[in-house]
């Protein structure tokens, strides 16, 4: 057995207060490890909020910033790991990316979105893969809010051996129904056990309503959220031997021979 215990933090943070959204993550990693958590699963952007304006370039930094290089000291002081969202400066370009730090406070991996929403567009340059981290625990796969809308992302990790995908969100009203379908459809039809953070709270002009949730392969919740503050830990066995993928096998009953033949566009 192989069992990992995952914080999400579903949490408000505060629009532009990277200082103050800094402070939480660290309260919430030495709160999480106290209870003992392996890992906390923060939302989209949490560090700065979801800032989509010119604001990003002042608030933006590189994976060996400041607020990355506190939030590394205080998961190694903590025995705990994260994933952060953080809007990522490299060169010229802005990403909207989540970095994983592990219980040592290395880097563990980085995932930058892929799919932009509506006015990322404008201000960030989309990621272009789909990288596996390896943990201790198990081959693990990164999404950000919208990329779990679409079916590729997580067949493309669950492919590459991902027993686990963590999806870092920014979800708002009127998408309740949205998400809960989706975390649900992309845990079922790969088999892998999926966990979601998202914020709560309100902003200029956003009312994030967390509901934060953990699927089980087969597609049923483990565990979901409310619309409040909340840092639950939820265990789970990424090893169990899940009878649906004997029976319904939607990885091996692919014909892809098939797919390949028909036009694709």
């Amino acid at each position: 057995m192989r069992e990992i215990n995952i914080a999400l933090a579903q949490l408000r943070c505060e629009l532009g207060n990277k200082e103050l959204n800094l402070l939480r993550i660290l309260q919430s990693l030495e709160e999480a490890s106290r209870k003992g958590a392996d890992y906390v699963l923060f939302p989209e952007l949490f560090l700065t909020g979801y800032v989509i304006d010119e604001r990003l370039v002042q608030l933006a930094e590189t994976v060996e910033g400041p607020s990355i290089n506190s939030i590394r000291e205080r998961a190694k002081r903590y025995r705990i790991g994260a994933v952060v969202g953080f809007p990522e400066k490299d060169g010229d370009r802005l990403y909207n990316s989540a970095i994983l730090i592990g219980k040592n406070g290395e880097m563990i991996g980085k995932y930058r979105k892929v799919h932009l929403y509506h006015k990322e567009k404008d201000w960030f340059t989309a990621g272009d893969e789909f990288p596996i981290v390896h943990l201790p625990e198990g081959k693990t796969g990164l999404l950000i809010t919208y990329d779990m809308e679409f079916p590729e992302p997580a067949r493309i990790m669950a492919l590459k051996g991902a027993r686990l995908l963590l999806v870092l969100a920014a979800n708002m009203v009127p998408y309740q129904g949205f998400q809960d379908i989706f975390i649900k459809a992309r845990a079922l039809e790969n088999h892998i056990f999926t966990a979601l953070a998202n914020m709560v709270g309100l902003d200029n002009e956003n009312v994030f309503f967390g509901e934060s949730q953990v699927v089980h392969p087969n597609g049923q919740a483990i565990y979901k959220g409310k619309n409040n503050e909340e840092l639950p830990i939820i265990t789970l066995n990424i090893e169990e031997t899940i009878p649906e993928e004997k029976m319904l096998d939607y990885l091996g009953n692919r014909r892809t021979s098939v797919y390949r033949s028909e036009d694709m566009y």
